[in-house]
C-alpha cells in the first residue's frame, strides 16, 4: 500500500527487548562461580598436595600443615625445631577462592609422628556445600561432602 509509513510495530520491538533481556540473564548466570564446583575443586586440589606432602614427610622432610580460615600453607621444621616456610612453590601458602572459607585449626599440624601420618580432620565450607577431608593413618585424604 503507498503512502503507508514503514518500522516496527511496538509488539515486534517488546518481543526483541525480551528475548535480549532472557539472553543476557542467561550469560550473567553462566558466569556466576558456582560454590559447590569450587569448593570440589579446591578440595581435590587441596587432597593432592597434602598427600605430597605427606610422602615428602615419610621420606624424612619434616613438614607442617597451617590451616586458616583463609588458606593453607606447609612449613618445615629446621634443626633448632622451629617451623619455616618450606621455600618451595609446591608447598607455597595457597589463598582459598573468595566462595571458600574452612575451619581455622590453631599452629603448626605435623603431619607424621612415630612411623604413621597424624589423622587430621579438615573442612571446607562454600555456601550451603561442606566438604571434609579426613588424613588418614596411611597418608591418603578422603573426602566426604554435602
Amino acid at each position: 500500500m503507498p503512502g503507508r509509513d514503514r518500522g516496527f510495530t511496538l509488539l515486534e520491538v517488546m518481543v526483541v527487548l525480551f528475548i535480549i533481556g532472557i539472553m543476557a540473564s542467561v550469560v550473567s548466570l553462566s558466569l556466576a562461580p558456582n560454590t559447590q564446583r569450587l569448593a570440589d575443586d579446591e578440595s581435590e586440589r587441596f587432597a593432592r598436595v597434602l598427600e605430597q606432602a605427606v610422602d615428602a614427610d615419610e621420606m624424612g622432610d619434616t613438614l607442617g600443615l597451617v590451616w586458616t580460615a583463609g588458606g593453607y600453607g606447609f612449613r618445615r621444621q629446621d634443626a633448632h625445631g622451629r617451623w619455616q616456610p618450606t621455600g618451595e612453590p609446591f608447598f607455597a601458602d595457597r589463598d582459598w577462592p573468595q566462595a571458600v572459607r574452612a575451619e581455622p585449626l590453631p599452629g603448626v599440624s605435623p603431619l607424621w609422628l612415630e612411623g604413621r601420618s597424624v589423622a587430621l580432620r579438615l573442612t571446607l565450607h562454600a555456601g550451603d556445600r561442606m566438604r571434609v577431608l579426613r588424613l588418614t593413618p596411611l597418608g591418603r585424604v578422603e573426602r566426604e561432602g554435602t
